[in-house]
């Protein structure tokens, strides 16, 4: 069972739209290109079933990234505050690598 998060899929969307896009870029995300050194990996709790989620420049944009993909945030009653808290019970496992 894979488990993909709408964060994360938000996350690459936004850091995409961020970037300068040179004459290189691809059309597509079939035919993309480039490569980034860090590797954003979710597993399967049991350590399987690992994909790449996300790819990041350095440790410490995909620690921070990490970080908080494993909150679960919602909003309070109080208007323009978000009220995150740690998941302790997660069905997946994530890691930043090579």
């Amino acid at each position: 069972m894979r488990i993909y998060r709408i964060g994360s899929a938000l996350i690459a969307v936004f850091l995409m739209s961020c970037g300068s896009f040179s004459p290189d870029d691809s059309d597509s995300p079939q035919t993309a290109n480039g490569e980034t050194p860090i590797r954003y990996v979710i597993c399967e709790s049991s350590g399987t079933s690992c994909f790449v989620a996300a790819r990041f420049r350095n440790f410490d944009s995909c620690e921070s990234h990490k970080k908080w993909s494993s909150m679960r945030c919602g909003s309070n009653n109080t208007a323009g505050q978000m009220v995150c808290n740690e998941v302790k019970d997660s069905i997946a496992i994530a890691y930043c690598t090579k």
